[in-house]
């Protein structure tokens, strides 16, 4: 069933009309005809099946049949992660979405070679999106504006997360290893890993190893998360 975003639905939504973006989707790309049922997502939790009533010039008149809340998953974990050549890190936003990453946080390294462009975190945000319509997950992620480390480890706490390095020098300890119920965000390096100086910023952080080879950074990015379900579906 197509999926659609409608962040304001809720339980109390019956109707709405559905403009913009999703409304060119709907028309222009899907070229959905009134009468067909479609899956509405909010991003906050909500997921609705709708029937379209009509399709004007600019819009499309939706009718709700049932809503259905999800709560979402704890605990949570989020990704930090250095913007990577080759646009390699919108992979990493892509997978890690549908793995049900719950906030990103792109950093800015000593030897991080991308540099941020005035469309790049609306970029992230959009493939996001993308990614929950997809796989049918209720939560949309939030993404953080690009900033150096010691200013994401700040709005990492801020948000509620305990920051755990992802490094190639800790090879005794994993995810399994860390407490099973806290909120964690997994700090990726760039291509060239992080600086001395970078390391010397992190040290206190608890640091695990995700794998025996040396991965890419999207790489270890998509593997910490896909372990963290897996460490955690048995919780839920």
């Amino acid at each position: 069933m197509p999926s659609l975003y409608y962040p304001q639905l809720d339980l109390d939504t019956d109707s709405f009309e559905l403009a913009g973006d999703e409304y060119h989707h709907l028309s222009r790309v899907k070229r959905i005809k009134p009468g067909q049922l479609l899956q509405i997502n909010s991003g906050r939790g909500f997921l609705a099946e709708a029937e379209v009533l009509a399709i004007t010039a600019q819009s499309a008149e939706m009718l709700v049949k049932q809503t259905k809340y999800h709560e979402q998953p704890k605990p949570r974990f989020a990704l930090a992660f250095a913007l990577l050549k080759n646009h390699h890190d919108e992979l990493a936003v892509e997978k890690c979405s549908e793995l049900g990453a719950t906030d990103f946080f792109p950093l800015i390294t000593d030897y991080t070679v991308r540099t941020e462009g005035k469309n790049t975190i609306e970029r992230f945000r959009k493939i996001a999106l993308a990614a929950i319509k997809q796989c049918d997950n209720p939560w949309l992620p939030q993404v953080h504006p690009a900033s150096k480390i010691d200013r994401a480890l700040a709005n990492i706490e801020q948000a509620g997360y305990r920051a755990v390095l992802c490094s190639e020098r800790e090879r005794g300890q994993s995810l399994a290893d860390l407490p099973s119920d806290a909120d964690l965000c997994f700090l990726i390096g760039p291509e060239g890993g992080f600086s001395e100086a970078e390391f010397q910023l992190l040290n206190f952080l608890p640091q695990i190893c995700i794998s025996q080879q040396i991965t890419r950074a999207e790489t270890a990015a998509i593997a910490v998360s896909a372990q963290f379900q897996l460490v955690h579906l048995h919780m839920r």
